[in-house]
């Protein structure tokens, strides 16, 4: 198992991993969730999808087991900005504005994470593995980034895994349904005894 962080400066290197990770979201996302997003010849994209974003796939060889993207809430490209800040501003039918309790922060160290995903094809012991690794990489990417916290917006059950990789975990905003699930934004943080452990 590896983990790529793949950046625009990188997409030289990580190009044909990054149309895989697109490929991946798409069978997550478009095929088995059925969500209706963007996606063109099996990859799927956003308007969040541009140089100002990070991703990792955790994959082996050109297979991609799992994925995020990070954002920085200072983005700004065309018409968006980040998720969270475009719903609360009305920007995204799909979601409510009412999303975060609070004005959705302009703020360098304040980062966004969306399209997380981990692979249907993974035995159980095998996803909590993979999750781990995704939870090391964002340690890594917040010190890479200087980022103090992070955003999301994601199922209560799936936020409540993140308590067992080594994150701090509050609610952001009020709980909705979205396609059959309760979701909820929430800020994340590294735990004090992660941080340590990451920095040895």
């Amino acid at each position: 198992m590896q983990s790529t962080h793949i950046t625009f400066d990188n997409l030289n290197q990580t190009g044909g991993l990054f149309t895989q990770l697109l490929r991946a979201r798409h069978h997550h996302f478009v095929e088995l969730h059925d969500w209706q997003l963007p996606n063109v010849r099996g990859m799927e994209f956003d308007q969040y999808d541009t140089p100002e974003s990070v991703y990792c796939a955790i994959h082996d060889d050109d297979v991609v087991s799992a994925g995020f993207r990070l954002t920085p809430t200072t983005a700004q490209s065309i018409n968006a900005s980040y998720m969270l800040r475009d719903a609360q501003l009305g920007l995204l039918p799909g979601l409510p504005q009412t999303v975060l309790d609070d004005p959705a922060p302009r703020d360098p160290g304040i980062w966004e994470i969306t399209r997380v995903f981990v692979s249907d094809n993974l035995k159980s012991r095998d996803r909590q593995r993979v999750r781990r690794e995704m939870a090391v990489n964002l340690a890594r990417l917040a010190r890479a980034w200087n980022v103090q916290s992070f955003l999301c917006l994601t199922s209560v059950t799936a936020a409540l895994l993140t308590l067992k990789v080594g994150f701090d975990l509050s609610p952001a905003g009020p709980r909705f349904e979205v396609a059959g699930e309760t979701c909820q934004a929430y800020r994340l943080q590294l735990a004090a005894n992660t941080a340590r452990s990451q920095a040895a």
